[in-house]
């Protein structure tokens, strides 16, 4: 699993806004200035996040980003979806047809591979993004916000 810059920098912006309130917006200068991020890639993580509706913007004095909803209602994995390509990165099982029905919603990947009856690694890798999926959808932005992320 790899996690890019873009969702490390998402994911420490939106926990500022749940912080601040729904109500209250927050602007873009503000938050980059606060966490130490480039506000031209800050723009860039709210197009994507906007467009997802996991943010609003609002005009004018005053304005700037809100939450589109509760941040309780936020989980990480919407949010890391948003923000990322592919979640989980492993070549080969892409290409391995247990892993494919998993991922029913990517559509597909490169059929077959001629190592899967006999490929000692392909359990670990469909478990590893499996725990790592299921951690992610369980723990929501105000965990994150509040430091009470649940591991079991």
């Amino acid at each position: 699993m790899f996690i890019s810059t873009r969702s490390r920098y998402g994911l420490r912006a939106l926990v500022q806004l749940a912080r601040n309130g729904q109500g209250n917006p927050l602007s873009l200068s503000g938050i980059a200035d606060k966490e130490e991020i480039p506000i031209r890639y800050l723009e860039q993580i709210f197009g994507r996040l906007r467009s997802a509706d996991i943010v609003r913007g609002r005009r004018g004095p005053g304005g700037g980003y809100v939450l589109s909803r509760k941040a309780a209602e936020i989980s990480l994995l919407d949010i890391i979806r948003v923000l990322e390509k592919e979640l989980f990165h492993a070549n080969c099982i892409h290409q391995c047809p247990d892993f494919l029905e998993v991922e029913e919603e990517t559509g597909g990947g490169p059929p077959g591979c001629s190592r899967e009856d006999k490929c000692p690694t392909k359990k670990l890798w469909i478990d590893i993004k499996l725990i790592c999926e299921t951690y992610l959808e369980k723990n929501t932005l105000a965990d994150l916000s509040s430091g009470s992320l649940e591991t079991e």
